[in-house]
């Protein structure tokens, strides 16, 4: 399943509307449309609010679908 899919159906089963979502991540509906029907990817910020609104694991969530998020390389000191 697809994240703006899922988010959709983690929407739904919490019965809020798009209107009310969008008022509560500060986008507009339109914006949320395109998140949920996959034509937009969500932002980290917007992901981690709907992870709060709906009571996701964004973590578990992005891994599902093959997205793995990892820290950022280690940098090498000046002159090794």
């Amino acid at each position: 399943m697809e994240i703006g899919h899922h988010l959709k159906k983690s929407r739904e089963s919490k019965r809020l509307s798009q209107h009310e979502v969008s008022e509560l991540l500060g986008v507009s509906q339109k914006t949320l449309s395109n998140i949920e029907s996959g034509k937009t990817q969500p932002s980290v910020i917007q992901l981690a609010k709907m992870g709060e609104i709906y009571g996701l694991d964004v973590l578990k969530l992005l891994s599902e679908n093959g997205i793995h998020l990892s820290p950022p390389p280690k940098k090498k000191p000046i002159g090794s």
